[in-house]
């Protein structure tokens, strides 16, 4: 089955976060670190049998747009007025107006921290386990726990969080895309338990490189759910900035993935 639209728009979104802002072509070509192309997606296009589908479709956006500039998802823009296209991420509320490209000098610190975190390639399918029940859960009462948060100040821009997919918050290095209270991005980790605050949690490198990357700065969080009820899908939350997590925690290595030496 053909990835969806609305996954498309979700992966393109989380892509801008990554990068600030990217011509179209980029998009097209870094569209596969944020989403996995199945192989409805992998067919050649119908009208440009040089591309295949899901990238054609990322055309068709840009074709369609009838605007000179237009907001998708109150998350990302499309400028048409130069060539070639340019996709931006977006900053602000649209609660209070203020919700608008980021410029300049936020696209330069992405991509400068974009340089520095290359994630480490995921193989989904010899994966040993998955996403557990319990992690997913925990990740949905965060998402309901941010989403009471938004709406305390800028009710019209609850709807704009992120939850990312398995493949893309591994690679990611974070589960859910927030907002603060000034319209910036908030970059948040669920770590679940069902024991108490104490319990210890673990961390990929891909979660532990980016939050490394940001621990100088007020963006990244590990939300650690606790004494979580599964049964009722309900726990409490102590919000651990990057800062205090290296900081105030220890990283003990306790476990290893074992594959056999290359000859």
């Amino acid at each position: 089955m053909a990835t969806s639209e609305g996954n498309i728009r979700k992966a393109v979104a989380v892509l801008l976060n990554q990068y600030g802002s990217l011509t179209t072509d980029e998009v097209k070509k870094l569209l596969n670190q944020v989403i996995h192309f199945d192989a409805d997606d992998l067919q050649p296009s119908n009208s440009r049998p040089n591309e295949i589908a899901i990238i054609q479709r990322i055309g068709n956006v840009v074709s369609h747009q009838k605007e000179n500039v237009k907001f998708y998802l109150d998350s990302y823009a499309i400028d048409k007025t130069s060539q070639p296209a340019t996709w931006y991420a977006l900053s602000g509320l649209k609660t209070n107006g203020t919700l608008k490209k980021v410029d300049a000098k936020r696209i330069k610190e992405l991509r400068a921290l974009r340089e520095r975190y290359i994630p480490k390639k995921v193989d989904w399918d010899n994966l040993n386990s998955s996403r557990s029940e319990l992690g997913y859960k925990g990740e949905c009462f965060a998402v309901g726990y941010e989403t009471k948060k938004i709406l305390s100040f800028a009710e019209d821009d609850a709807d704009r969080i992120i939850h990312l997919s398995e493949e893309q918050g591994d690679g990611a290095g974070f589960d859910i895309i927030s907002l603060n209270r000034d319209g910036t991005s908030k970059y948040i980790e669920v770590k679940t338990t069902i024991g108490s605050l104490d319990t210890p949690f673990y961390m990929s490198d891909n979660e532990r490189n980016f939050f490394k990357l940001h621990k100088d700065s007020k963006d990244a969080y590990i939300y650690r759910v606790y004494n979580f009820n599964t049964r009722t899908n309900t726990g409490e939350v102590e919000r651990i900035s990057a800062t205090s997590l290296f900081n105030d925690y220890e990283f003990n290595p306790v476990s290893y993935r074992v594959t056999k030496k290359q000859s």
